[in-house]
């Protein structure tokens, strides 16, 4: 079977013969409302969640792992001889304002910062890291997260944290072009942290947002799927996957059920092996108003599913429509 807990609700999928491969266990934990983007802190404890008050972190006084170095910034910047004894230097610094929000979903205020590193040579290097308030009131302390390499010479635009999502806008060169051509197309990356470690996830292979032409026939919502903002998930079992979950709202009434369903699943199929990504049927499963699609590259796993609350129950007969259909994304990738 294939299990996707969700905060509140547990459903149960039994995986389908048509595939010939049996479900895995599989398991979303989405984090707890009330705590991510940041809470006010009121003397020595949050306003609202009770976690004791720690100072937010401080980006620019933190010690970063890029490329497996660790690389300590002193008043936003570090620097260090490119070799032993050479004479050319590698500079490291801060790239604008960092961005301040809940990223460890703890209640204390978290950064999310763009490094760019000097070499020396002709490249100029950008990466993603987090800033994680740690420590305690009286002895708070910054623990600066692995670095995730985003670009050489990009042009970084903007750092937001939204709904515990670190969120990097930037330009770069299209496939093919030389280094000489300035940026010109737009990008998205996301990122996600377990208050350690840093982890990018791919959920931007589901923009532009699937967005239905209707929401089915006997629906009460013609207008088509309306989602909510992208959320911090982690997979706690087998593959152990930490990534960023888009949960739609739900699609009331239906009597038609494959109306909507059919063509959601179909639209990400199609963008998703034109991506790259390769069908995994060991992620897949299905039953009664569900089913789970299951995509992988190299290390990163995209979940495409629907699920149905049927309005008909009877234990001596089969769940039907009307229904309520709620659609998913999750794209992460397997923790360390």
């Amino acid at each position: 079977p294939i299990l996707i807990m969700k905060r509140s609700t547990i459903v149960t999928f039994v995986g389908i013969a048509a595939v010939g491969v049996a479900g895995i266990l599989f398991t979303l934990q989405r984090s707890s409302p009330g705590i991510s983007g940041g809470t006010a802190a009121t003397g020595t404890t949050t306003a609202s969640s009770g976690v004791p008050f720690i100072p937010a972190a401080d980006p620019a006084n933190a010690t970063y792992l890029i490329d497996g170095m660790p690389v300590t910034l002193v008043s936003g910047g570090a620097s260090r001889p490119a070799a032993p004894g050479s004479a050319s230097m590698v500079t490291t610094r801060l790239f604008g304002g960092p961005a301040t929000g809940d990223l460890a979903r703890n209640g204390r205020t978290d950064a999310a910062v763009v490094l760019v590193q000097d070499s020396g040579g002709s490249g100029t290097f950008y990466y993603a890291a987090a800033a994680i308030a740690s420590g305690t009131a009286a002895a708070p302390r910054t623990v600066g997260t692995n670095a995730v390499f985003l670009g050489d010479r990009i042009a970084p635009q903007t750092v937001e944290v939204k709904n515990g999502v670190m969120i990097v806008n930037y330009a770069d060169r299209a496939p093919g072009e030389p280094m000489s051509a300035a940026p010109s197309v737009g990008k998205t990356a996301y990122f996600v942290t377990d208050g350690t470690s840093l982890y990018e996830a791919p959920i931007a292979a589901a923009y532009p947002l699937y967005a239905g032409s209707g929401a089915g026939v006997g629906s009460s919502s013609a207008t088509g799927i309306s989602w909510a903002k992208p959320t911090p998930v982690f997979a706690t079992t087998t593959p152990s996957l930490i990534g960023v979950e888009i949960v739609s709202q739900p699609i009331m009434n239906i009597t038609d059920l494959a109306t909507p369903s059919t063509p959601f699943m179909n639209h990400y199929r199609r963008a998703l092996t034109a991506a790259g990504w390769t069908v995994n049927n060991m992620l897949a499963a299905g039953g009664p108003g569900a089913e789970i699609a299951g995509y992988t590259k190299g290390s990163d796993y995209f979940i495409v599913s629907y699920m149905s609350d049927f309005k008909v129950k009877s234990a001596n007969a089969p769940e039907q429509c009307p229904c309520d259909l709620t659609f998913s994304l999750f794209a992460g990738e397997k923790m360390n």
